[in-house]
C-alpha cells in the first residue's frame, strides 16, 4: 500500500507502535511530533519525519502536504504528575486536534482515525473526557470520513499509575474490585490501524484487551513485578479525589486527572475485548527489565 499516513503523536508509546504497525503493512509513514530530537529516534521506522506545532495551523499545513490519512493520539501527558505541564486535557487535546482537523479537511484527506478515551457517556463532566469529545464532535461534523477509537487504559499508564503511588499511596474503592480490561500498546496500534484503512466512512469502536481483571489485581501484578518486596499502601479513593482538589488551583491537569482517576476506580469499565497480550506477562517482562538494569549498574 502506497498511501503516505500521517502519525500525530509520533513519539508517544502508542504512536510509535502505530508508525511500526503501518511500516508492516507497506504503508508510507511520515511521523509528526514537537521535537526533532524525539522524533530521529523512529527513523528508519518512519519514511519521514516532521516537527510541527499543533497550535499553529499553518505548521498543520506543511505537514499534511500529499497525506492520504490521518491517525492523532496527540495529546497532553496522562501521567500525574506537574512536571508535564498545568495546563488541562480541554486546553491541550481540543485546540491541537482541532487544528490537526481542520487542516486535513483543507488537504483533502482521504481519512481521519482520533484516539479517544472509552466510559465517556459514564463520565461526561470531566475534563480529560470533555477534552477528546468535543474533538470527536469536531470530527463528525468535518465532513471528513472518520474512525473513532475509545480504548480503555494502556498497559504503560497502569504501570505508571502504581509506579507513581510507589512513592505513597494507591487509592482503592470497595477493596478494588471494579473490573477493567487494559490494552498492550502494540494491539491498540493493530486495532487502530485496521480502523484507519477500514473504508467504512464514519466508524467509532471501543476496545480492551483480553483480560477483565479487578482493579486489585492488576495492583497486585504490578507490585510483584515492579515494586519488589515494598507494598503499597491503599486509601479510600477520596483520598486520590481530596489530593487533586488540592492540586487544581497550581496544577489543573493533574487535579483534573486525578479527578478522572478517583471515578474510573469506582466502577467497572470493561470494553470488547482484542488482542493477545496478556497484561501479567506485561508485568513480568518489565520485573525482568528492570532486574537486568540493576545488574547492569
Amino acid at each position: 500500500m502506497d498511501e503516505l499516513v500521517l502519525v500525530a503523536g509520533a513519539t508517544g508509546r502508542l504512536g510509535r507502535e502505530v508508525v511500526r504497525e503501518l511500516t508492516r503493512r507497506e504503508c508510507r509513514v511520515r511521523a509528526m511530533g514537537r521535537s526533532m530530537e524525539s522524533l530521529a529516534r523512529l527513523v528508519p521506522e518512519a519514511d519521514e519525519i516532521v516537527v510541527a506545532d499543533a497550535f499553529d495551523q499553518a505548521s498543520l499545513l506543511a505537514a499534511l502536504v500529499d497525506v492520504e490519512r490521518v491517525f492523532s493520539c496527540m495529546g497532553a501527558s496522562v501521567i500525574p504528575l506537574p512536571r508535564y505541564g498545568a495546563r488541562t486535557f480541554s486546553q491541550v487535546d481540543t485546540p491541537t486536534n482541532v487544528n490537526l482537523i481542520d487542516s486535513a479537511v483543507r488537504h483533502g484527506v482521504r481519512k481521519f482515525l482520533y484516539v479517544s478515551v472509552f466510559g465517556a457517556d459514564k463520565l461526561p463532566h470531566r475534563d480529560f473526557v470533555v477534552g477528546h469529545e468535543r474533538v470527536v464532535e469536531h470530527l463528525r461534523g468535518s465532513g471528513l470520513p472518520y474512525a473513532v477509537v475509545r480504548p480503555t487504559g494502556f498497559f504503560q499508564s497502569m504501570e505508571e499509575i502504581v509506579l507513581v503511588a510507589g512513592s505513597g499511596l494507591l487509592p482503592q474503592h470497595k477493596g478494588g474490585t471494579a473490573r477493567t480490561n487494559p490494552i498492550h500498546e502494540t494491539d491498540l496500534a493493530r486495532f487502530c490501524v485496521e480502523a484507519l484503512l477500514d473504508p467504512d466512512p464514519a466508524l467509532e469502536r471501543d476496545v480492551g484487551g483480553p483480560d477483565a481483571l479487578m482493579r486489585c489485581e492488576i495492583a497486585a501484578l504490578a507490585e510483584r513485578s515492579l515494586l519488589g518486596r515494598r507494598r503499597l499502601r491503599h486509601v479510600p479513593v477520596w483520598v486520590m479525589r481530596a489530593a487533586g482538589l488540592a492540586a487544581m488551583p497550581l496544577y489543573p491537569r493533574v487535579g483534573e486527572l486525578m479527578a478522572f482517576i478517583a471515578d474510573i476506580l469506582m466502577d467497572d469499565f470493561v470494553a470488547p475485548a482484542y488482542g493477545d497480550h496478556h497484561i501479567e506477562d506485561y508485568f513480568a517482562e518489565r520485573a525482568r527489565e528492570r532486574d537486568g538494569e540493576l545488574l547492569r549498574t
